[in-house]
């Protein structure tokens, strides 16, 4: 028993963890900012040649040891992309009126910077991982990264609930990205492929036999499933952000204007408790997940 549930207690309070920390770090004055993601850049080097070292131990501890090195690399490219260290060319508010495309495309130019980081990051991962046994890193990233893209687009085709005031005030544009609906086409489908990754992952869990893979599918799948629940909250007011209020300042909560309620693309008014990040989403952002 204790090799599923310590595996399962890793990923999900990693999960909150590294969440709570970059939202701490990112509501620090922003004279600290850049100093933060220096110190962290000078880390990222040596957690990158520890991926590689632990991507040869397929013991417990190597696997973990992977798992958690991914959640740091993920919290760098998260921190200078909410710091606007590594953002996009775009630095203004989408116009009013835009349509989808034109939301998508103005969006992307916002991030675009952070975008082709997370993809080079990924190949690098790929790189340290290749040939041998140990791809926790890997797929760890991998699962964020699909995450929180997939929170990305439900959230430019509208979502109901979404935490603004996550977002540091250097980037409050962003909201104007995001318009309020109740339901949007993509989130069906992006629920059905998180609860698909997951059972693939628990089929491919109960067909292993060693004890360091069946940890290293323990950790990404519960973290696919921590996805797929920041997916739902995007969607379902339940409260969420009360899991990282330690990390918050305290400033007004958001309650989402939904369509057909006021304007879609109007900055929300602090009223109520429930709200959520895509990315990290967190993210969440994404996140997560990625939240972290």
């Amino acid at each position: 028993m204790s090799d599923v549930v310590l595996p399962v207690a890793v990923s999900i309070s990693g999960w909150w963890f590294f969440t709570g920390v970059i939202l701490w770090l990112v509501h620090r004055p922003v004279h600290w900012h850049r100093a933060i993601a220096m110190l962290w850049t000078l880390l990222l080097l040596p957690a990158l040649l520890a991926v590689h070292l632990s991507a040869a131990d397929t013991s417990p501890t190597g696997t973990v040891q992977a798992f958690a090195l991914s959640l740091f690399i993920w919290g760098w490219l998260e921190l200078t992309y909410l710091t606007g260290l590594l953002a996009g060319p775009a630095v203004h508010a989408c116009p009013p009126g835009s349509t989808v495309t034109q939301r998508f495309f103005r969006g992307l130019a916002t991030c675009l910077h952070h975008e082709l980081a997370a993809i080079a990051l990924l190949a690098m991962l790929s790189i340290l991982s290749w040939g041998l046994p140990n791809h926790t890193a890997f797929w760890t990233f991998s699962v964020l990264l699909l995450m929180r893209w997939s929170a990305k687009l439900n959230l430019v085709l509208g979502v109901r609930n979404y935490n603004q005031q996550w977002l540091p005030a250097h980037l409050h544009y962003l909201d104007s990205y995001i318009p309020r609906r109740r339901m949007n086409v993509l989130f069906p489908f992006s629920l059905l492929m998180g609860v698909g990754v997951s059972l693939a992952v628990l089929e491919a869990f109960q067909m292993s036999v060693s004890l360091g893979e069946r940890i290293s599918l323990l950790l990404v799948g519960t973290l696919t499933v921590l996805g797929t629940l920041e997916h739902v909250f995007l969607m379902l007011p339940m409260g969420e952000a009360r899991l990282w209020s330690w990390a918050m300042p305290e400033v007004g909560d958001l309650s989402p204007q939904i369509e057909g309620k006021g304007d879609a693309n109007a900055s929300i008014r602090p009223v109520s408790p429930l709200s959520h990040h895509s990315t990290l989403s967190h993210s969440r952002h994404s996140q997560t997940t990625g939240h972290v």
